[in-house]
């Protein structure tokens, strides 16, 4: 069963508490794959890891399908895929493919304040209990 976590975000901000994350994952000595959908948003988490802070170094690549399996512990990607064989998945933006997410031991997701964060959190919701009705 996938553990799924949620956390709350104090604004619609998320980029330096998807990285928290990602370091803590990593620091665990866990691959973990981060899916963000939009490519532009992707291309900003890459350079954001590259340089959010001075004299540190998170190893990490964007994969796209056509790159097959790779070594690195930590994958951008926007398209469904484990090319690193991770068992944790943080979203960075859109909501992933529903029957994506169990492939996972965990998953990660940020929730805005607001409407976007109370649809998103019930989203959330109905993937844990439908987890819970087939393991029942």
């Amino acid at each position: 069963m996938t553990r799924i976590v949620t956390h709350q975000l104090p604004s619609a901000k998320r980029a330096g508490f998807v990285v928290r994350e990602i370091l803590r994952i990593y620091g665990e000595r866990r691959r973990v794959v981060v899916w963000v959908a939009d490519e532009a948003r992707r291309r900003v988490l890459d350079d954001y890891l590259w340089t959010w802070e001075k004299l540190s170094f998170l190893p990490h690549c964007v994969w796209s399908a056509g790159m097959g399996q790779i070594e690195d512990p930590v994958v951008l990607l926007g398209e469904v895929g484990n090319p690193n064989g991770a068992e944790a998945l943080v979203v960075a933006d859109d909501l992933p493919p529903e029957d994506w997410i169990c492939e996972f031991d965990e998953v990660h997701d940020f929730i805005p304040p607001g409407d976007e964060g109370v649809e998103r959190e019930r989203w959330w919701a109905e993937r844990r209990d439908a987890q819970k009705e087939m393991t029942e």
